[in-house]
């Protein structure tokens, strides 16, 4: 008898976690950027509430699996370092790397990206591949901890003279201001994004986007191995796949293309 209890509470307890872990209502930590916005992926309004393109398309696939949403604002670097010792749930719009992959689950994909090169519209830089950025009178600007394509990276490690005219930075608006005051060439950005500030920021008003596509690629929703295993990874894919077949995730990124 005492076998049979014992037993009993080991199905309980085993329940209780995978009740707490998989899903119906257990909140999930996932990173959003510091300083409110980077639109049109995450925007946080006057009332503090998180909204934008990364932000639905997050929720609709929570919805699926009745998690609730807990967004933590940190920079890009350290949101990684959160996922990988289990700080932190999900990290969103993930590019895949060999390197992610040792701590980070793939879901998705998510989103479809495009990498872009953002200059002053009075510009006209003769740049039609990566070395050309070589031959740049100022350097290009990158955000620190952000991955711009297999090839743009492998160039980095290999091409020094390359890596030399990067110029990286952490916070938000750096590279517009320093385009803006003449500082830089261009800056890399990401399509939504890019077309978006140009279309609606006062700070982008005197640049365009280059017709150098650095890269056409997509990224995932990442979740910490940390937090999840790969059985409790199979929840979300197949919620995933309900969103997908039903048109939910289709139906919101039409609401963020660019007309």
């Amino acid at each position: 008898m005492k076998g049979k209890v014992r037993k009993t509470i080991f199905v309980i307890a085993g329940m209780i976690f995978l009740f707490a872990h998989s899903g119906f209502g257990a909140e999930i930590s996932i990173r959003v950027p510091e300083g409110k916005a980077y639109a049109p992926f995450f925007i946080q309004d006057e009332n503090n509430k998180w909204k934008g393109l990364s932000i639905e398309l997050v929720e609709a696939l929570l919805r699926e699996t009745s998690h609730t949403p807990k967004y933590v604002p940190l920079p890009f670097a350290r949101g990684l370092r959160y996922v990988r010792f289990g700080q932190a749930d999900m990290m969103l719009n993930m590019t895949i790397t060999e390197e992610r992959k040792e701590f980070m689950h793939f879901v998705g994909p998510q989103l479809d990206e495009t990498i872009l090169l953002v200059v002053k519209k009075d510009s006209n830089l003769p740049i039609t591949s990566l070395n050309d950025f070589k031959k740049m009178p100022k350097p290009i600007g990158i955000e620190l901890g952000k991955v711009y394509s297999k090839n743009f990276e492998e160039k980095r490690a290999t091409d020094k003279e390359f890596e030399n005219i990067l110029k990286m930075v952490n916070e938000v608006d750096s590279n517009e201001k320093k385009l803006d005051g003449g500082r830089i060439s261009g800056f890399l950005g990401f399509g939504y994004n890019v077309f978006y500030q140009i279309k609606t920021n006062p700070l982008y008003r005197n640049f365009k986007v280059h017709p150098f596509i650095i890269n056409r690629d997509y990224v995932y929703f990442g979740f910490s191995k940390k937090r999840f295993s790969e059985k409790q990874l199979s929840l979300f894919h197949e919620a995933y796949d309900r969103a997908v077949k039903n048109g939910e995730f289709e139906k919101i990124k039409n609401r963020y293309r660019i007309q």
